[in-house]
């Protein structure tokens, strides 16, 4: 690398830089050595070439984009196209000054190169990973095929293999360590007629990427049986199962569920990182007012405090974050949920088992025999479930639960219509907190949006006042969003609120009242404020409010 100016922003010494000048990889020296941190030394060499940096292990080029060029071209320039924003192809290389290699690309492509620094050794690895093109394309497949066609005759095997060159258990280990890396919560296998479709749920949507062949989906589906521990012989009922895998050091925890439908079994694989959830509510995107308004009503002694929203909106990181707060040795806590989904310190959780009567009913009364003093009850589902959740707030005890409802006072009418007396709600309800996710604008290429004043209008928002919109960069894979935050609605069930009458029990009466004393903090407001930070998108907030 002909300039190594770069090195001077880092902290080395002389013999250290003399080794670098003469080093072929200097940035990856750098690296194996730790004589910097990867941001350090990245920074460093992304403001001397005046590029941006791509990590390529933890990011997966877009699969049209990668076929831009063949294998050989690719190892010839040692380049890996990333994705493309108009007639502007992003191109990771190892270095930004070698032009010939770039120019080349530019001629075969027809397209602006906009170049990406890379490590060299990940470029390799990029490219024995996903340049899978032209002839050696149709002879790995025709030779992954064969060979997992073989394994199916002695399915039964794989249930002790370790060898993780076995074509099978390649191609599953292959599926679902791309999911980990590219920070998907779900992994979506589903057979149709002639292919078969694999898709990803990353920060909430759905994206589709290159899916194994139709003929070995029977043994993919025993392989991931198997290591769920389910019966690779029932195909007709629907299968739960549990498995682990160790990813770049790190465990993750599958939760595997397979149906069957018209053309095979359908499989869908929720991904759980415990270190990736927060235990700090901090964290977790409350404004500071409503975290401040939470946190008061988390230190009532006793009451019930409730967690709405959708499936996948948050509420368990949320409700683990609270557990977090308020646990001590001092207090007895005790979950009981559907299933456990991360392990927390100090803390008895237990897993109910419907299929052999043990409901979140039965857990509540065994629970509330073991002197607990904060209960976690994944789930109010039914009227018998609500009266030992409200009882066990009315003999003392922190309870906490989740609701499935639109907003935070419809969580009240709720529980009426469920057969709760509203005497006994004005007693024990404490508070309610209603969520969502919105998906967080990438920091290091977000723009200054341009929407229109409608958009804006109808969002509470006035047309001076500047908001952000997604563009794309390498940083969060051509999208222009990175990761999701929480966006929340908070009713602190307040002496008024229980001083209604029976016939003021609606939701618009509740929203009124607790508006009137500043005990309620609305969805509307804290989305606005996360589009005015810049935190999120105009059309994202909106794709919210027209959902709700």
């Amino acid at each position: 690398m002909p300039h190594l100016s770069w090195l001077d922003r880092l902290n080395l010494s002389e013999e250290q830089r003399q080794q670098l000048r003469e080093a072929a990889e200097p940035l990856e020296m750098v690296l194996e050595r730790k004589w910097a941190s990867e941001s350090e030394a990245f920074q460093a060499a992304s403001l001397h070439y005046n590029c941006p940096v791509v990590s390529l292990r933890r990011y997966q080029p877009d699969p049209e984009t990668v076929r831009l060029l063949s294998e050989q071209q690719a190892r010839r320039v040692r380049s890996v196209p990333l994705f493309r924003v108009g007639n502007r192809l992003y191109l990771a290389v190892s270095d930004p000054e070698n032009l010939q290699s770039q120019d080349f690309v530019a001629q075969l492509t027809g397209m602006v190169i906009e170049p990406v620094l890379a490590l060299g050794k990940d470029i390799d690895e990029a490219l024995n990973r996903s340049m899978i093109t032209d002839e050696r394309s149709s002879q790995a497949l025709e030779a992954m095929t064969a060979g997992v066609v073989g394994e199916t005759r002695t399915v039964q095997q794989l249930a002790v293999i370790e060898d993780r060159d076995v074509p099978t258990v390649k191609m599953v280990d292959h599926i679902i360590t791309q999911a980990i890396r590219l920070g998907a919560s779900d992994l979506h296998l589903e057979a149709f007629p002639h292919k078969i479709l694999l898709r990803y749920r990353i920060d909430g949507q759905l994206r589709e990427f290159p899916a194994p062949p139709k003929p070995v989906y029977a043994a993919i589906v025993s392989r991931i049986k198997i290591t769920s521990s389910l019966d690779i012989a029932e195909r007709r009922l629907p299968q739960d199962g549990r498995a682990s895998m160790m990813v770049d050091d790190k465990k993750y925890d599958l939760r595997v569920s397979i149906i069957p439908n018209v053309h095979g079994e359908g499989i869908v694989i929720r991904i759980l990182n415990p270190t990736a959830v927060s235990m700090d509510l901090t964290a977790l995107g409350f404004e500071r007012d409503i975290l401040e308004r939470y946190q008061r009503i988390l230190a009532r002694p006793h009451g019930v405090v409730l967690v709405t929203g959708p499936t996948g909106s948050g509420k368990s990181t949320t409700l683990y974050a609270t557990l977090n707060q308020i646990s001590g040795i001092a207090k007895k806590i005790i979950t009981l949920e559907d299933p456990v989904e991360y392990q927390l310190a100090n803390i008895t959780q237990i897993q109910i088992q419907p299929e052999i009567g043990y409901t979140y009913a039965q857990g509540l009364r065994a629970i509330l025999r073991h002197d607990p003093d904060v209960v976690l009850a994944g789930d109010i589902r039914d009227l018998e479930s609500a009266q030992i959740a409200i009882r066990a707030a009315l003999t003392g005890h922190q309870m906490f639960s989740t609701l499935h409802t639109n907003d935070a006072p419809q969580a009240v009418t709720r529980l009426l219509d469920m057969g709760i007396p509203f005497y006994q709600l004005q007693a024990a309800l404490n508070g309610i907190l209603a969520q969502r996710l919105v998906r967080r604008l990438c920091p290091r290429c977000r723009r200054p949006d341009e929407s229109g004043l409608e958009a804006l209008l109808d969002l509470g928002l006035r047309a001076d006042q500047e908001t952000f919109a997604p563009v794309g960069c390498p940083e969060c894979n051509g999208i222009g969003y990175r990761g999701r935050v929480a966006v929340h609605e908070l009713l602190d069930f307040t002496p008024s609120l229980r001083r209604l009458r029976g016939d003021q029990i609606n939701a618009e009466d509740i929203a009124h009242q607790a508006a009137t004393e500043g005990a309620f903090f609305t969805m509307g407001d804290s989305l606005r404020r996360k589009v005015l930070s810049g935190t999120t998108s105009v059309s994202e907030a909106m794709a919210l409010l027209h959902v709700d």
